[in-house]
């Protein structure tokens, strides 16, 4: 939630704008780590010294003229990211200002820039896979049975889901379209993860269409887990691309469903992603919305409203996207509930 679209500043606050007194203000936690970095620990530390939530900086920034999303902060004072381009340099000297600490002093920690292309996926800078499921003791068993190695040798190029909900809302079918690059000699599989957060017994059907076959499965189906494998119709060389499609059809998981969501997990950027959700024309839902989350599943900045056309869709659309989450909920016409829990597939 956002704050009041004006604010007035404290009229008692000093200006700490490069000058002494703004310097002895600052804590010394502050103050040594705007002295030797890193970055994005004098920068974690300055917001929330400033007791300023992401959305009121995001605010004054834009009032300033150097607009900067929730997500490039959140990627800023995270470490994943680091503004580099001119406009976010030239909106890294006016959040100095806003956060009040001395004028260079967290633009002086960048450093040279960072690499582009392709090392800028390099496997090293990315958690292991289990990683991101290790609150969740079943997903990380599943995942230690099954070679993910290959995982990370995958360039994401683009990525197309197309979510089919029935007349009651609920999710039938996910339809799933990928294009990625080998980084290496020999990948030959792809992995993918998916947590359909029901109790039902049956597991979701994994369907093949393009360019890979079925390997390995694994379930929990206590908890609707699936792990499988994805054989490429032979391995790829170095620099090679691979257009592979496959669908994911899930059972009908009963009454007490009350969360109508999809989201995807990435734990590498990907270039493009679209989600395409396509409704009963007859019953479209009463809210449609996207969201961005964090590898937590944190949400790093305000859902946005999708509009449903006439023929049942919708969709949004995450450029150079990743880590984190991205996903599309809806509530539909007959079901008013609160949200608790979610689906979501990963890879």
């Amino acid at each position: 939630m956002t704050g009041p679209r004006t604010e007035a500043r404290p009229a008692t606050r000093p200006a700490l704008r490069g000058t002494q007194q703004g310097v002895s203000a600052l804590s010394a936690e502050l103050s040594e780590l705007l002295r030797t970095g890193p970055f994005e620990a004098a920068l974690r530390t300055a917001i929330r010294a400033s007791r300023l939530s992401l959305e009121r900086i995001q605010h004054r920034l834009r009032t300033r003229g150097t607009p900067v999303s929730i997500t490039a902060l959140s990627y800023w004072q995270s470490g994943r990211r680091r503004p580099e381009r001119p406009d976010s340099l030239l909106a890294l000297q006016q959040l100095e200002q806003v956060l009040g600490v001395p004028e260079s002093s967290l633009s002086a920690l960048l450093g040279p820039p960072r690499p582009r292309g392709r090392s800028r996926q390099a496997p090293a800078e990315a958690p292991p896979l289990s990683a991101l499921w290790s609150e969740n003791e079943s997903a990380a068993e599943l995942l230690t049975k099954i070679d993910t190695s290959h995982d990370s040798k995958l360039a994401r190029l683009s990525h197309h889901d197309v979510v089919h909900v029935d007349q009651h809302g609920e999710l039938r079918k996910i339809r799933t379209r990928k294009l990625v690059r080998a980084e290496t000699n020999g990948v030959d599989r792809w992995v993918i993860m998916f947590d359909g957060a029901s109790s039902g017994e049956t597991p979701p059907i994994i369907r093949p269409i393009r360019s890979c076959r079925l390997g390995q499965v694994l379930t929990d189906h206590a908890r609707d887990l699936v792990v499988a494998e994805l054989l490429f119709d032979r391995a790829l060389a170095r620099g090679e691309t691979l257009l592979l499609e496959y669908e994911i059809i899930d059972p009908p998981t009963g009454p007490n469903e009350v969360e109508h969501s999809f989201c995807r997990l990435f734990r590498l950027p990907v270039r493009q992603y679209v989600v395409e959700l396509q409704f009963d024309p007859a019953h479209p839902p009463t809210r449609c919305e996207s969201y961005v989350g964090d590898s937590t599943t944190q949400e790093v900045e305000p859902p946005k409203p999708l509009t449903v056309d006439r023929f049942g869709r919708t969709h949004a659309v995450a450029l150079d996207f990743g880590m984190g989450v991205f996903g599309v909920r809806w509530q539909p016409e007959e079901h008013l509930g609160s949200s608790t829990s979610s689906r979501t597939t990963t890879r």
